[in-house]
Formats: C-alpha cells, sequence, structure tokens
C-alpha cells in the first residue's frame, strides 16, 4: 500500500449517505457546531457498491481490535475479571485473515492498468459536471465517480483535480438560498462536507506536486476562497482561526483579487472583527504590493 493511500485511511472516513439521511442528520445538526478541517471527510470516499481491497483490509484490522477488546474485557458496565484466552483469540484472528485475506500491494503492471482505466473514465466525470449545470443532482454522482477512480490510485493527479472540481460544483449546489439570501437549513451540512473534502485534498495536491499548472493554481484559489465562504455563514459563533487559516491558504496560493476579496458579503463581518481584521488587511496590503512590483517590471 502506498504512503498516501496508507493516509487516506488514517484520515476519519465519512461514507457516502442516502439524502433522506443526510436531510435528517442535517436537521439534526447544530447549526453552531463547528467541526475542524481534520474532522471532516476525506478526499477519497470508497462508494459502497465496490469492492475495494483497501477497503477489505479496514474491515479486517476492525474485526481484530474488536476481538482483542472483548478479549480483555472493555465494557464499563460488566463486573467481574475477564478472562483473557489467548488461543481463542489467535484461532478467532486467524479465521478472520483466512475469510478477509490483505491483497498484496499493486504491481507496476496493475498500477498502469489501474492508471489507464482512469484516463479512460475521466471524460466522464466532466461531462457530469457539464450537465450539473442544469441539473445540480449531477454534481453527486460527479463525486462519487471522481471519488471510485481515486481509491483505485490516491496519488493520480488528474483524479485529484477532478475529484476538487467535484466537490466545488457539489458546494455550490448544495448552496441554495432563500429570499432572504440565508443558506436554506438541510444544505448547509452538504455544503460543508463538500467544500472541506475539498480542501483536503486540495492541500495534498500541493503537497505532493510542486510545479501545479495555471488551471490547478486557480482551482486551489477557488476552493480556498470558498472554504473562508463557508464561515462567513456563522461572523457571530464562527472559529476565526479557522478562517483565518482559510485566508491565508487562500494567499499562499497566489490569490490577486483585492476587489472579490473586498466585495464578499460574508467576508464584510470580519473586516470589522478584531480577530480577523488584520489578516485580511493583510491579504489586501500582499495584493496591492504584488500590484505595485508587477508595474514595476
Amino acid at each position: 500500500m502506498s504512503h498516501e493511500s496508507a493516509r487516506s485511511f488514517n484520515d476519519p472516513v465519512t461514507v457516502s449517505i442516502r439524502p433522506d439521511c443526510e436531510r435528517w442528520l442535517s436537521n439534526h445538526t447544530n447549526r453552531r457546531c463547528r467541526l475542524d478541517d481534520t474532522q471532516c471527510a476525506p478526499v477519497v470516499h470508497a462508494p459502497l457498491t465496490v469492492a475495494s481491497p483497501r477497503w477489505a483490509t479496514v474491515v479486517v484490522r476492525g474485526f481484530i481490535c474488536s476481538l482483542i477488546l472483548v478479549a480483555v474485557g472493555c465494557g464499563q458496565g460488566q463486573t467481574g475479571a475477564q478472562k483473557f484466552n489467548e488461543d481463542e483469540a489467535k484461532a478467532q484472528k486467524e479465521e478472520l485473515l483466512k475469510k478477509y485475506p490483505v491483497s498484496p500491494p499493486d504491481t507496476p503492471e496493475q498500477v498502469l492498468e489501474k492508471e489507464a482505466k482512469i484516463d479512460e473514465t475521466l471524460p466522464q466525470v466532466y461531462e457530469l459536471l457539464e450537465a450539473a449545470k442544469q441539473d445540480p443532482k449531477k454534481a453527486d454522482e460527479a463525486v462519487e465517480l471522481s471519488m471510485s477512480l481515486l481509491t483505485q490510485v490516491p496519488g493520480h493527479r488528474a483524479a485529484k483535480v477532478a475529484y476538487c472540481k467535484a466537490q466545488l460544483a457539489a458546494f455550490f449546489a448544495n448552496e441554495p438560498t432563500d429570499e432572504n439570501g440565508n443558506v436554506i437549513d438541510e444544505f448547509e451540512f452538504n455544503m460543508a462536507v463538500a467544500i472541506r473534502s475539498a480542501c483536503l485534498e486540495i492541500d495534498r495536491l500541493q503537497e505532493t506536486f510542486e510545479d501545479l499548472s495555471e488551471e490547478e493554481k486557480q482551482l486551489c484559489q477557488e476552493v480556498y476562497f470558498n472554504r473562508a465562504r463557508l464561515d462567513g455563514l456563522y461572523p457571530d459563533g464562527s472559529d476565526t482561526g479557522l478562517f483565518n487559516a482559510a485566508i491565508n491558504k487562500l494567499m499562499s496560493a497566489g490569490f490577486q483579487d483585492a476587489e472579490r476579496l473586498k466585495s464578499e458579503p460574508r467576508f464584510q463581518p470580519y473586516f470589522t472583527n478584531p480577530e480577523t481584521a488584520s489578516v485580511l488587511k493583510a491579504a489586501l496590503a500582499k495584493i496591492e504590493a504584488s500590484g505595485q512590483d508587477d508595474g514595476n517590471k
């Protein structure tokens, strides 16, 4: 298993939820409850209908951990000492490994085969993204398809880009507003999952590849800008540290549109908040200085 794919499974996992379940969960989630980005869904969501060797590995490990916990007695409500039967636990572990064998790492030939399949399938993701402009539900299909491709080869560059674009489209698709311009409650949870997932993957894109194209840089900026806009939904109760982090990442990605930064409605309260005003002013000063440097060249 590659280093990156192993890291993907170290991240907390959020499995895709049926739309009716999502609505229920969003309605029962405290709107002011803010999660750190590290608590969000990772970029690789293995579809429930796809059999994945890596997912089988996770299942086996989970079973083994459960057996160990049961063997040593982890129940708080139980009384009396639990006798640990080492031989029995070993036998159960071996039985599980036989039933769910851990797949060996892909050979170079298998990796090339998977990469070829990804390259062949990627146009379908972009077809769905184009269709999402008219039918927002297609954005979710694009997320699922790009996610399945990235699960096969987590380090695939084009799959990363397609996944981030799909999650960004899902963010916009779940951002309908009422007559007062407020985001409709039932969509807020989906918005947060989409943009935070995109943010996590765009971070990895920059960590893995130093030679980003102009298109990839623009994608980074869009993801970070909208990550900050998510926090702009809650100017009175948001974690200002998360907002500042998003703005700093935005500027590190080479953002240069001062007017867009100043005119974004959700950022207005942050220009007067002592905890965030200095970060925004520093961002604008950096853009202005960069403009002067370009003019002197």
